[in-house]
């Protein structure tokens, strides 16, 4: 039952991709009030030419999750974000999210509905939308590139079921955009399209071995800004293999995701000689384009579990993105680290890691070197 659950619990995260950091640690079966915060610096140098830029960013989501009943959970997020990117920052807090999750028919079905409660700044002036920009960049890994949006709903569900050592799992989650203002000092709202998130995997258990395989498929309503299609981003498909080995003396975690994103639409409206000579809009016309390249992440995780409350852990990741149709915003990332946890019988823990990476972006022109620190806590109450 513990394999079905957690499967449901991975599948549940990858409906909503954009739920908040601290919100997508793996959901347990709540019998205690929990509280969660991690706290991460994440610092890069981009050289271009001897031109050097730095980007950085301290984060710290947090989450609180209150067990309503014995099948009823309900947990809240936000965080406060502080971004740089040379002299221009993008400060203050991100907005929060609400969510519940209930566990059904044995904890064979899992049922969730959130909102995102916008309190985050989402008019940004030039110099900030300018960070925004730059902090989104696939392969540095930054967890926020905003502060806040429009009052989202989401709402899903999955189900689970064993049949031996395999066990099946599916879902679907529909994500309702708000409209929000984008840019300071200008009346405009700018509307994202909803979200439909389709996923599904399996689990293959042998005695300490897991194989894990996950396929998560999403489409896109059209964006509008002030009630006029502006943009459709394309459809996005994913597909991650898991290998885990866990004994009482060593974890080992082995995991591989492709993604892949179809061409999205640019929406634009031009007058022609009718429109001016009538007064009306002109007729829109859209442009497809694949503005997004492809990416491949790898990652490694080691534990030594030196002791039943304290472990060791060395760490290594790679992420390579392709060029997009205009073949540009490619790059390869390497990173390896370190960590170690404490953690008790009950489930808390605190852990700490470090990373350091290194890369290359735009065919090469580009060197980046990088670092993050991050320590989370966990207090089981």
């Amino acid at each position: 039952m513990k394999r079905i659950y957690i499967l449901l619990s991975i599948l549940m995260i990858l409906l909503f991709v954009g739920s908040s950091y601290a919100q997508s640690e793996i959901q347990r079966k709540l019998f205690s009030p929990t509280f969660l915060s991690i706290v991460e610096y994440r610092s890069w140098e981009k050289d271009t030419d001897g031109a050097k830029q730095t980007v950085s960013q301290i984060s710290s989501p947090t989450a609180i999750k209150l067990p309503l009943s014995s099948n009823i959970a309900l947990d809240v997020a936000g965080s406060f974000i502080m971004s740089s990117v040379g002299d221009s920052n993008l400060t203050g807090l991100t907005d929060a999210r609400a969510r519940a999750v209930a566990m059904l028919f044995g904890d064979t079905v899992m049922l969730s509905a959130g909102v995102n409660v916008p309190n985050g700044k989402s008019d940004l002036d030039i110099e900030q939308t300018g960070v925004a920009a730059i902090l989104s960049g696939k392969a540095l890994g930054f967890k926020y590139n905003k502060l806040g949006e429009g009052l989202d709903i989401n709402v899903g569900g999955g189900l689970a079921h064993a049949f031996g050592v395999v066990a099946f799992g599916a879902g679907a989650g529909y994500i309702i955009k708000g409209e929000y203002a984008f840019a300071e000092d200008k009346d405009v709202k700018y509307k994202p399209g909803d979200q439909l998130n389709i996923t599904g995997g399996f689990d293959l258990s042998l005695s300490s071995l897991l194989l894990r395989t996950d396929v998560t498929y999403a489409t896109y309503k059209t964006d509008k800004s002030d009630g006029t299609e502006v943009f459709k981003e394309g459809t996005r498909l994913s597909a991650e293999e898991s290998v885990i080995v866990s004994t009482e003396k060593l974890g080992l975690l082995l995991s591989g995701r492709y993604i892949t994103h179809g061409k999205s639409e640019i929406i634009s409206t031009k007058p022609d000689a009718i429109s001016i000579l009538f007064g009306v809009p002109g007729v829109p016309t859209k442009e497809s384009k694949k503005l997004y390249g492809d990416q491949i992440i790898a990652d490694a995780v080691m534990s030594l579990n030196l002791t039943k409350v304290f472990s060791l852990k060395l760490l290594g990741e790679s992420t390579i993105v392709t060029k997009n149709e205009d073949d540009k915003n490619d790059a390869t990332v390497f990173g390896f680290g370190s960590g170690m946890t404490f953690k008790s019988m009950r489930g808390s823990f605190f852990d700490l890691t470090g990373k350091y990476y290194m890369g290359s972006s735009n065919d090469g022109k580009t060197d980046l070197k990088g670092f993050s620190a991050m320590t989370a806590l966990r207090l089981i109450f």
